[in-house]
């Protein structure tokens, strides 16, 4: 039971800290146009061909709108091959584009050739159409397009909505209609045309692999970062270990420390403490990223569409951060009714989503735990420990877009709520600590209101971005309580401008005013703080601090620009000031600022090989309450840290990429605890260097994955004269593997595989005893001088979906520590301190769930 609130306590210690404030994004990433054809090219049907044929092929579409690196997809068809390879090359597009910026995607194109007639065709003018209809993906009733419908000697493509239409097909008898499509299994059906009558049908394909996401066309956004890594939806939803969570799959990627037993808790990047790095939800802050125990995100992962993971030398679009960031990017809301249902053993969930109005569309998404249920039952009402409030958590979510039809404005409203509640209540010291007793309570939650408007007319382009927010963080833990009610606002305005193909300048303003209201009881040994001991409680011999409601504000405006330049067709630079003011008031008032250049670059000498590199000097206003009293100190400075980075991607073989990057990171200016009144001060110096390796196996029908290597050490310095300490999540050596592979008839299973070296930790030589307090204080060697032993685990996950005409359903079982390994998670001693123990984390934990989607 000891374990058990000892493991309580330690995950909620990091959430009863004020929460990290938000940094201001970018505006949410400009919106991705497809390429457009200019004009159709006709491939020549083969000599002494007799059959109808389909040949796919794949394309990358330069910023020029030419075809490049042109193959093909399809099964072999002599002749028809060579010819469709021969016309793909006279194509001609207008470039996608991202924004109004001209950017290289790769498509899929697919020619179609009709079997030559047996009889003379009749005149399209001379017969009417009488057979007509609409082509559907079975399961997700997605429209397909560029789909041959053949009718006996008759054949039809369909549009862009999926329709067809035939002339002159034979009435009054039977008439044999076949679809074959590459990626869907083979389509037949019988119809009779009724004389002087038109028939309207509808067809479903099987895909040969179920999938319920869009195909859409994909192109990366413009390379601003040095490193930057996009996981997709389809990706995420089916990782083993991460229960289809999106922020979760940021600890596999590089330079992510591993920093819970579940996963997705604390984020860590880059030798950098959590805090310095943040998570945003389409260029907003997410204030908690999870529910409690990392088991939930607080947002909806299925109205998510991508993750775009920066580790470090990112734009002066970002500010006030010396760590990494995430972007979470939401997806467009589909049309056409669509919704879910999915449960599973922890939660049920539920969205739907369609248009309402021509140019506005909605989505409604919500989650609910039942974890408490279960407790409620299983906890004895009669032991040591009760529940006074079970733990239960809950979020929901509406998205509103509006965009008048032939508009160049785009109005957005999001609403975001979330929840969580925990109580437990020690009736009676425990056997195993005499001094443990009382209650231990915790609700977190927030609401956030997002407005946002977007324009764009030719080479010109402005995003603002409006949110408020209210933040509640209460915790009660034995004596010591802290209460936190926010009330922030923020605003965030960016304008861009294409001058020319060679030139692209962006400038924006972002400010971020947070207004807390906070009263606390509570030890400062309570606070911990990176490079602390690790105390399993607040030391009894502490004074006691209250703290009556008191208001607190922190004003953090900041300005940015950059500019794109392309000095070669295959060099570009990206040189970006930013400039920071930190204002922390009314008591003690306090203002701070720092100016912070930027400079990357990108060399591609090849289609398969690029270069990349970046230096620049980033800024973080001070958190968690260090500038203000009595939690720190007002005078203190904002930590500053320079960030080198030097890198090359490789591309192989089609569908496969490489990325190795060396990185440094000096800090300084680091807030470290004194002895003095002040109680802090920035005495504090520290380094981060290392090695990143990604092999990437991008998604295909079949299979996709990655391998994720880092070799880094984090080191600081805390006063000057002391010996250099790890940093507490130093890592050495962090290895994961992800794959996933996609079997026909529905089938899909997954790995994850990861090792990594066990974290540093401060043994206890020895203790003693104060009798006043009648309790044990520690005596503590070195801090972080010995390590945990290496973590290991597999996770594997299993799926079988099934597809209907109109929906789907997905049973899944995703496996968490699949050959039981418990790994050492931290150091537990008695209650003198005389015995130690391992405290093992946690062993197979299946979950089993169902998912039915329209």
């Amino acid at each position: 039971m000891r374990r058990l609130l000892v493991l309580f306590v330690i995950s909620h210690a990091a959430l009863a800290q004020p929460v990290p404030d938000p940094v201001r994004d970018k505006s949410e990433p400009e919106a991705l146009s497809p390429p457009r054809l200019l004009e159709p090219v006709m491939a020549d049907y083969p000599p002494g061909a007799t059959t109808a044929a389909r040949v796919l092929l794949q394309l990358d579409v330069d910023e020029k709108g030419l075809p490049q690196n042109v193959r093909v997809l399809s099964a072999p068809q002599p002749g028809f091959d060579e010819s469709a390879l021969a016309a793909a090359r006279k194509l001609r597009f207008e470039p996608a584009r991202r924004g109004d910026e001209p950017i290289a995607v790769r498509i899929q194109y697919a020619f179609n050739f009709a079997a030559p007639p047996k009889l003379k065709p009749i005149a399209a003018q001379e017969t009417p159409v009488n057979l007509a209809g609409q082509v559907r993906e079975r399961g997700t009733r997605r429209k397909l397009s560029g789909i041959e419908v053949l009718a006996d000697d008759l054949s039809a493509l369909t549009d862009k909505d999926g329709r067809f239409e035939l002339r002159g097909v034979p009435e009054g008898r039977p008439i044999e209609i076949v679809i074959a499509a590459p990626g869907y299994q083979r389509f037949t059906a019988r119809e009779t045309v009724k004389p002087g009558e038109k028939l309207e049908v509808e067809y479903r394909l099987q895909p040969v692999y179920a999938s319920p996401y869009e195909a859409t066309v994909q192109g990366e956004r413009e390379r601003r970062e040095i490193s930057h890594t996009v996981v997709s939806r389809e990706e995420f939803d089916k990782i083993p270990g991460a229960q289809g969570d999106a922020v979760k799959i940021v600890e596999d990627l590089p330079g992510v420390a591993r920093t819970s037993p579940i996963g997705g808790g604390l984020l860590v990047i880059r030798g950098s403490k959590p805090g310095d790095s943040l998570v945003y939800l389409d260029g907003e802050p997410i204030p908690l990223l999870f529910h409690f125990g990392a088991l939930s995100s607080t947002f909806n992962p299925d109205l998510l569409d991508a993750i775009d993971y920066i580790p470090g030398n990112f734009s002066a679009a970002y500010g006030d951060l010396t760590g990494g960031l995430v972007e979470v990017r939401t997806r467009n809301l589909r049309e056409e009714p669509h919704g879910y249902a999915n449960l599973n053993l922890l939660e049920s969930s539920a969205l739907v989503e369609g248009k309402i109005l021509p140019g506005l569309t909605v989505a409604v998404a919500g989650r609910r735990s039942y974890i408490d249920f279960v407790l409620r039952a299983a906890v004895s009402s009669n032991g040591d420990v009760g529940l006074t409030v079970a733990p239960r958590y809950y979020d929901a979510q509406l998205r509103v877009d509006w965009q008048p039809p032939g508009s160049a404005h785009r109005l957005s409203l999001i609403a975001l709520t979330s929840d969580d509640a925990l109580g437990l209540l020690v009736e009676r010291p425990l056997e195993q600590d005499p001094n443990l007793s009382g209650s231990i309570d915790a609700e977190t939650g927030f609401q956030q209101f997002r407005f946002k408007h977007e324009w764009r007319n030719g080479s010109l382009s402005l995003n603002t971005v409006a949110m408020f927010e209210k933040l509640l963080l209460k915790f009660v833990v034995g004596p010591s309580n802290f209460l936190l009610d926010a009330h922030d606002t923020y605003l965030r305005s960016t304008a861009t401008w294409e001058v020319s193909e060679n030139l692209g300048i962006a400038s924006g303003i972002d400010v971020a005013n947070r207004r807390l209201l906070v009263s606390a009881v509570f030890r400062q040994s309570f606070l911990f703080r990176e490079g602390d001991y690790n105390t399993q409680s607040p030391r009894p011999d502490d004074a006691t601090i209250s703290l009556a409601p008191t208001l607190f504000n922190r004003l953090s405006p900041g300005v940015w620009a950059e500019a794109r330049i392309h000095l070669l067709p295959n060099l570009s630079v990206t040189p970006g000031l930013r400039a920071d003011l930190y204002r922390y008031s009314p008591r003690e008032s306090n203002t701070t600022g720092t100016i912070t250049p930027r400079l990357s670059a990108r060399w591609e000498p090849s289609e398969k090989v690029a270069v990349k590199g970046g230096l620049g000097m980033y800024s973080e206003g001070a958190r968690n309450g260090d500038a203000a009293r009595p939690f720190g100190n007002p005078a203190i400075l904002p930590e500053r840290a320079w960030q080198a980075t030097l890198g090359v991607e490789l591309r192989p073989l089609p569908g496969f990429f490489a990325s190795v990057e060396g990185f440094y990171k000096g800090l300084s200016e680091l807030i470290v605890r004194n002895d003095t009144p002040d109680l802090l001060d920035n005495a504090g110096v520290g380094r981060v260097f290392g090695l990143e390796i990604l092999i990437r196996k991008e998604l295909s029908e079949r299979l996709f994955g990655w391998i994720a290597y880092t070799l880094s050490r984090s080191d600081r310095i805390d006063r000057p004269g002391d010996r250099r300490r790890l940093f507490d999540f130093d890592q050495t050596h962090n290895l994961t593997a992800v794959a996933s592979w996609r079997f026909g008839g529905g089938w899909q299973i997954g790995g994850r595989y990861r090792i990594i070296t066990g974290n540093p930790d401060t043994p206890v030589i020895g203790s003693r005893y104060l009798a006043n307090f009648d309790a044990y204080l520690p005596i503590y060697g070195p801090i972080n001088s010995s390590r945990l032993p290496t973590f290991h685990q597999l996770d594997v996950r299993l799926d079988r979906t099934w597809t209907f005409d109109a929906w789907m359903l997905d049973a899944y079982v995703d496996v968490l520590n699949a050959y039981n390994h418990r790994s050492i998670e931290g150091s537990v001693y008695s209650y003198d301190f005389s015995q130690h123990a391992w405290f093992e984390g946690l062993p197979v934990i299946p979950t089993l769930g169902v998912k039915g989607s329209f």
